[in-house]
């Protein structure tokens, strides 16, 4: 009996414990159930009672197993509060739909993954609450998504903790599937492969800075079109962290065939209809960097822009630039983390453009207007471009230049990473019209610094300016005037090295003419060509012309001091270079050059005070040329010289002439080209007053700086009476007779100079002359020439001459008295 009330007792033990077993494996089947059904009956009165809203609907479902909820008529609102972290929502909706919500996932692991969600008529407007601040707290991110969404027929407005708008939209009817969200910030926040929207006066704040408006959206068959588009700047340029503020309105925006997804934007075509773009500058020269490496790919196979206009403004609205009407179409538009790294930041294939008014300021006295500018594909052709001076300047040259076409010819131009690749086939600039006003009183341009040379690479086949005329005026007068001017230059080229240079470009071969030169070439004179001709390494000049501004007694009442005045003209003067550079190293080097037919007068009267200044000798005058010079040879033919020179109370001028004058003179130079011989050779040979031939050899070395120099001449069968013209106004005396030569072999320096003298006549005789009257006085004249050698017989001995040199007057003049000298020991 004892045994069996023992076995029993662990009979009951089971009993209970499986019972108990059963009681709970009951309540886990059926408690969702009962949770089921007190949430669903309980679910809105708890949200009024622990929420700040009072929410209202009907026919509420929730399936916790399946995560569907649904409810149709909802009202919601919130409660009265006067707590800003309260988000403010106040709506109704005709039908709510949710499929496949993990809610237990979101209850145990705080994740919330949505197949579908549906709203029907959803009418709400949403205020954003002002965040709570809570100090050492990172806030961490929720993990949300939504595979599908659909939005029938709603009005949605959701304002800032401001209250500022931030999403507005009417109408609105979304459908999007298989969505994808990305945390990569270098992609696209969200991808989805179907997708269908359709809303009005749509309202989207980009940022702190940036709204964007519509009036209407239509997307669905990946085909989008969007009404009166505008990207619309909200708060003041100054406030901006960039160096302009965009206004961009565009009327009609359609993309056709594009697709979606994280890493890539592909469009088949897009088209912008009247596009108007406003870039107001915030005057910021700096603004903050913040770079992202770009991990997306944007490509559009056709886009077109048509009849746009660009407004580019001051903070202050004044205009900078603008374009009335542009048209631009490019091909095959990539815009990958590649080009975003290149100074334009996409590529394309080919492009046709179509520009027309186009307005900008360079700086604020000078805009340029251009009435049309077209390109297709590689060409690029520009008419009627202006550039204007804007006002006045008396410290800053001003241009006004004018084109009636320009063509930019075979455009390949590139950029290779950061290194611009400019490739140009041909440019034809069409009569251009140049005008310079030159600043009165320029300011000294401040030393640049030296910056960094651009990376650039350049080639140009051909540039030619075609029937140019070009004007330089300065305070009202023209100081320059070249008509029809032509330019063509071939093969230009230019790299990182060559910008370095004095002449920042080098050149195959060129060809530069000009008509009808006029130039101011100072106070008194005016320097004239008919006509020049340029090929690089040879200049022709045709018809040369220095003339004065007036008459000799004009220019006697002009000049202080005594001065010559200048007649010169040649019919060709020739210029041969050998290795000249010009620029900031200017260095003259030529090898030839030839002047041909010179007329030229001198003329020079006494009566003004006498030029106290001091003259310096060639020599000297040669070596302080700042820069190197060196010519190996100059040749003057078929010329002729003349100086006049009118003594006080003198009744004709005396007058020197040198009739078929030619001369070689070699190694011109400043003493300052390394290597170049210093040591300057005249020899020329001309009929002194027309009939007497002469021969004169002189030379000086530059880098003496006792300036010495050597001259010996021969004067044959001078007639007495061309020597008279200019003896008699200065000695008051007259010959007679016969001159078969006088020689002359002087040396000197700027203090003196001197040498042999030799003269041979017959039958000379000197005739004395009143100052006042210019009669002779015989009686003198008698007595005079009792001591006057009447012939020099055989080969006549020399005199020695020594006159010390006027600083005050020229060296002509020095040798001048040195004959004189001589003729004086020889005939008194």
């Amino acid at each position: 009996m004892e045994k069996k009330i023992i076995n029993k007792k662990p009979g009951k033990k089971k009993r209970i414990i499986l019972i108990v077993a059963g009681i709970l494996v009951i309540l886990v089947l059926i408690f969702p159930f009962l949770l089921n059904i007190y949430l669903k009956n309980k679910l809105p009165q708890l949200v009024n009672e622990k929420t700040p809203y009072q929410i209202s609907l009907k026919d509420f479902d929730l399936n916790l197993f399946k995560g569907d909820i649904s409810a149709n008529a909802i009202h919601i609102k919130t409660k009265q509060t006067t707590d800003p972290a309260v988000t403010q929502i106040n709506g109704d909706i005709k039908s709510l739909r949710i499929q496949n919500f993990g809610i237990w996932n979101a209850i145990f692991n705080k994740s919330y993954h949505i197949k579908n969600v549906q709203l029907i008529d959803p009418n709400v407007k949403i205020a954003l609450g002002k965040p709570k601040e809570k100090k050492d707290s990172v806030q961490k991110k929720i993990n949300f998504g939504v595979e599908n969404i659909l939005v029938t027929n709603g009005n949605i407005s959701v304002k800032d903790k401001n209250r500022k708008d931030l999403v507005n939209g009417k109408n609105v009817n979304i459908n999007l599937t298989e969505i994808k969200l990305s945390e990569n910030a270098s992609k696209l926040p969200i991808a989805f492969k179907n997708f269908k929207i359709d809303a009005h006066d749509l309202l989207i704040t980009v940022n702190d800075f940036y709204q964007i408006y519509a009036t209407k959206i239509d997307a669905k068959n990946k085909q989008l079109h969007i009404s009166e588009f505008h990207l619309k700047p909200i708060e003041s340029p100054a406030l901006y962290n960039a160096k302009n503020v965009f206004d961009l309105k565009i009327n009609q925006l359609s993309a056709e065939d594009f697709s979606i997804n994280q890493d890539s934007l592909i469009i088949e075509n897009a088209k912008f209809v009247k596009p108007q773009l406003i870039v107001t500058s915030t005057h910021k020269k700096e603004v903050k960097e913040n770079p992202k490496e770009v991990n997306l790919k944007i490509g559009i196979r056709n886009l077109d822009f048509g009849q746009g206009s660009v407004l580019i403004q001051q903070r202050d609205k004044t205009k900078i630039a603008s374009v009335d009407n542009f048209h631009l179409n490019l091909k095959d538009i990539v815009f990958d983390k590649k080009t975003v790294k290149e100074k334009i930041p996409f590529a394309f294939s080919t492009h046709n453009i179509e520009f027309e008014n186009i307005y900008f300021k360079s700086d604020p006295l000078q805009a340029v207007n251009i009435r049309k500018i077209t390109s297709d594909n590689a060409d690029i052709l520009i008419d009627d471009i202006e550039f204007k001076a804007l006002g006045k300047s008396s410290a800053k040259d001003l241009f006004n230049i004018r084109s009636r076409k320009v063509e930019i010819l075979n455009n390949t131009s590139k950029f290779a990473g950061q290194q611009l690749q400019l490739q140009l086939e041909k440019i034809n600039v069409h009569h251009p019209e140049i005008e310079i006003i030159s600043a009165s009183h320029k300011k000294k341009a401040p030393e640049k610094k030296h910056n960094a040379t651009p990376d650039l690479l350049a080639h140009l086949g051909a540039l030619h300016i075609i029937d140019g005329t070009f004007i330089q005026r300065k305070d009202g007068k023209q100081k320059l005037k070249v008509d029809n001017f032509n330019v063509t230059l071939n093969s230009v080229t230019t790299n990182k090295d060559i910008l370095r240079e004095s002449i920042p470009f080098h050149i195959k071969s060129q060809l530069i003419t000009a008509n009808k030169i006029d130039v101011d070439a100072g106070k008194y004179y005016r320097l004239k060509v008919d006509h020049i001709k340029n090929t690089g390494k040879q200049t022709v000049a045709a018809n040369f012309a220095f003339l004065p501004k007036y008459s000799r007694a004009e220019f006697n009442r002009l000049i202080a001091v005594e001065e010559d005045l200048y007649t010169i003209k040649a019919k060709s003067i020739v210029i041969t270079d050998k290795n000249s550079t010009l620029g900031s190293k200017t260095s003259i080097d030529l090898d030839h050059i030839i002047f041909d037919g010179i007329d030229c007068n001198i003329y020079h009267d006494l009566a003004p005070p006498d030029d106290i200044g001091v003259r310096y000798m060639f020599s000297k005058k040669l070596r302080d040329v700042k820069f190197p010079l060196y010519i190996k040879q100059i040749d003057i033919k078929n010329s002729k010289l003349a100086y006049e020179e009118v003594a006080e109370k003198a009744k004709i001028p005396g007058k020197l002439t040198f009739g078929d004058f030619n001369a070689t003179i070699k190694n011109v130079n400043s003493a300052k080209m390394k290597g170049k011989p210093t040591l300057v050779k005249v020899d020329s040979n001309f009929n002194f007053f027309g009939d007497a031939p002469t021969d004169v050899r002189w030379q000086f070395d530059v880098a003496n700086k006792n300036d010495d120099y050597a001259i010996n001449g021969t004067i044959k069968n001078l007639s007495v009476d061309n020597a008279n013209l200019f003896v008699r106004p200065y000695l008051n005396v007259s010959l007679d007779g016969q001159i078969q030569y006088l020689k002359f072999d002087y040396k000197g320096n700027s203090n003196q100079i001197g040498g042999n003298f030799y003269f041979k006549y017959t039958d000379m005789h000197v005739n004395f002359l009143n100052k006042n009257t210019g009669k002779e006085r015989k009686v003198l004249s008698a007595i005079a020439n009792i001591f006057v050698k009447n012939d020099s017989k055989g080969e006549p001995n020399h005199v020695e001459v020594d006159v010390k040199r006027d600083p005050n007057k020229s060296f002509f003049n020095t040798l001048w008295q040195g004959i004189m000298e001589g003729l004086k020991k020889y005939l008194i």
